[in-house]
């Protein structure tokens, strides 16, 4: 893993911003769109989201969170592993509220349906092309992520 690397994941999660975040529903994996934020000096990957999507209750089961990220045009492809936390912080919330959001609650960033996810990123693969090997396995960890934070361990390096 290099610094190059690293760099190269965030810049394009940061690009791309939508994703399909797939989560565990029982015996099911569901995947959906949603539109993030990604805030490399936090190291995590921002999502508002409305409670009665259910996200919530499948992530409280189960934190566990692929996050796939493609843009065809310039043929780059990325998957970021990791675990996603619930938060209702309205002030964060209010940081982060856009136009995209704004068109899913109708009493704005202090909607009480408004809920935060905050992935964490643990393991990243990146292609940059259908055709090319896998550019490699990325163990994201920050300073911010570290043991710490109850439930948090990082990633291993995962080959395709």
């Amino acid at each position: 893993m290099t610094k190059d690397e690293i760099d190269l994941v965030w810049r394009e999660i940061s690009r791309i911003e939508t994703c399909m975040m797939v989560t565990q529903d029982g015996s099911l994996v569901r995947a959906r769109p949603m539109v993030g934020v990604a805030d490399r000096s936090a190291g995590t990957i921002w999502f508002v989201t409305s409670r009665a999507d259910h996200k919530d209750d499948q992530l409280r089961r189960d934190p566990r969170v692929c996050l796939s990220y493609v843009d065809t045009e310039r043929k780059t492809y990325v998957s970021v592993s990791g675990k996603a936390s619930l938060l209702s912080d309205r002030q964060k919330i209010e940081e982060l509220w856009t136009p995209n959001i704004e068109a899913w609650f109708d009493r704005g960033p202090d909607d009480p349906a408004a809920l935060l996810i905050a992935v964490r990123p643990e393991v990243a693969e990146v292609w940059d092309d259908p055709n090319a090997e896998l550019i490699g396995a990325l163990e994201l960890l920050t300073a911010s992520s570290g043991a710490d934070e109850p439930g948090f361990r990082p990633g291993n390096k995962i080959k395709l």
